[in-house]
């Protein structure tokens, strides 16, 4: 009795329907193939716990008489219910006596209400992002010159991502796409993406795009949430959007590198940029080869006429060489009639000192005979005469070998100077692996000494010669026999010819 009782009071306190305001909980996922709809309005206003809350119900004669079934299933394409969305509902106040239970059936809905409030918090965020200076923040990114590693990140099996992919499978070029599935709506939408945008840096994605399909006004709203705009302005690579149809512009769109009408679009606009890239690669590739070309061009006139001046100073040095060869020659020639006509010069005064020493033999010899024979009176003849045959004997012996041994060393002695004669001889030199060195003034070098550092020097070879500078001059001491004075210095003491003169006169005396 009490429960028909308070029921006839609602009734007479609310005969009409009443409008409502409140926050949708509880709506169930699959709210549209439902014949009866459940769920809770609730009052937040005071903080983040509902304040007060009440059960709603939308039955199914209620839905088809008032066609409320386009706020469910999605065809209303400006509004769909949706948990914690705001709304404005018109609703009859229903009180069941058997289980004393109150509640509302909805019999009307206000989608403008819904839309107004989520233009309001869409203000809000926009305000946010302006004030921190977000609007441009990843518009002003350099975008990748190649984009080939693509993060994605949408509903997996999507309609979105079919397009998306097929744009970029009908290019030439190879991308490398990393699909990351995430929901596109609802309460889970906003960590899901956030958190795929970070894993694809992490995995090294250079651009990220984010698609989704059409919907309502009321399911693109998810985008305009303040985290997702923060994610996606601040992201460290380019980020394309292609959330929606044409005529929608979500915050993630306003603050995106650029957003893109549908997936199919954001798929070109990477393609074009390949295209872009490779266009550009094959001018450079045309410039390089024509400024290789007339780079070569120019190469091959200065060498054609540094060959021409080569030829020229070849053929100038090659005169100078030969000019310089001649001379040397020359005088080669000279130094060696030189040396020839001083070799005979000596042989001869050899020759006629040796024989003065063998006339001069002779007389002593003769002399010692005369005294002999002086000596040698009958009555002493007879009595000496062994002894002094003996004597006589031994010396004539003794000048024999020692006229023959003189003849010998003189005779050897020339040959010695007739074979040094030849020896000398410069080609023989040269042939044998000598060098003969000269100064660029043609005079020929025998020490050391005549040499300093930073000279230009000319050596001969036996087939051919080259041109040197001194860098570093050193004496070799140890070849100076003992007892031999430095460079320029007498030895004390006779010559060899001095000694072998002495020797005979020793011989005769």
């Amino acid at each position: 009795e009490l429960n028909q009782a308070i029921k006839v009071a609602l009734q007479a306190s609310f005969p009409a329907g009443v409008w409502v305001r409140g926050e949708v909980q509880r709506l169930p996922a699959d709210a549209a193939r439902r014949k009866h709809v459940y769920f809770e309005l609730h009052d937040s206003s005071g903080g983040a716990a509902a304040s007060y809350q009440i059960p709603v119900s939308l039955l199914e004669w209620d839905r088809q008489r008032f066609g409320l079934g386009r706020y469910l299933d999605g065809s209303d394409p400006g509004f769909q219910l949706r948990d914690k969305l705001e709304v404005c509902l018109q609703c009859r106040v229903d009180f069941y006596p058997p289980y004393g239970k109150l509640s509302l059936k909805v019999i009307g809905i206000d989608p403008s209400f819904t839309l107004g409030q989520l233009e309001a918090q869409r203000r809000e965020v926009l305000a946010y992002l302006t004030r921190e200076g977000l609007l441009e923040k990843n518009a002003q990114l350099p975008f990748p010159v190649l984009p080939l590693r693509v993060g994605l990140i949408t509903a997996a099996g999507s309609a979105a991502e079919k397009d998306f992919r097929t744009g970029l499978d009908g290019s030439p070029y190879r991308f490398q796409i990393d699909l990351v599935d995430c929901r596109m709506s609802g309460q889970e939408m906003e960590p899901q993406v956030i958190q795929a945008m970070t894993a694809l840096v992490r995995r090294g994605a250079e651009v990220i795009v984010i698609t989704r399909g059409g919907g309502s006004r009321g399911d693109l709203s998810w985008f305009d949430q303040q985290g997702v705009a923060v994610a996606v302005a601040t992201a460290p690579v380019p980020v394309l959007t292609a959330i929606g149809h044409e005529i929608d512009r979500s915050l993630a769109d306003v603050v995106a590198y650029r957003s893109c009408k549908t997936p199919t679009a954001a798929a070109e606009f990477l393609v074009t940029r390949l295209d872009e890239a490779a266009a550009r690669l094959t001018a450079a590739a045309e410039t390089l080869a024509r400024r290789t070309e007339t780079s070569l061009l120019h190469a091959a006139l200065r060498l054609q006429n540094d060959v021409g001046r080569l030829e020229l100073r070849v053929g100038q040095r090659v005169a100078q060489v030969r000019e310089g060869m001649a001379g040397l020659r020359s005088r080669l020639a000279a130094v060696t009639l030189g040396r020839l006509a001083e070799a005979r010069s000596e042989h001869r005064n050899r020759s006629r000192r040796l024989g003065l020493v063998a006339l001069q033999s002779r007389k002593v010899a003769a002399e010692a005979v005369a005294g002999l024979a002086r000596r040698l009176v009958p009555e002493h003849l007879l009595a000496g005469w062994p002894r002094q045959g003996r004597d006589l004997g031994r010396l004539g012996a003794r000048l024999g070998r020692l006229a023959a041994a003189s003849l010998a060393v003189a005779g050897r002695r020339l040959d010695g100077l007739e074979r040094q004669g030849r020896l000398l001889d410069p080609h023989r030199l040269l042939a044998r692996g000598y060098t003969l060195t000269q100064t660029v003034e043609g005079k020929v070098l025998t020490s050391v000494a005549e040499i300093a550092v930073g000279q230009r020097l000319h050596t001969r070879f036996r087939d051919g010669s080259i041109d040197s500078t001194v860098v570093q001059t050193s004496e070799n001491r140890r070849t100076r026999r003992r007892g031999e004075p430095a460079r320029g210095g007498k030895k004390g003491g006779k010559s060899g010819g001095e000694k072998a003169h002495s020797t005979q006169k020793r011989l005769f005396r």
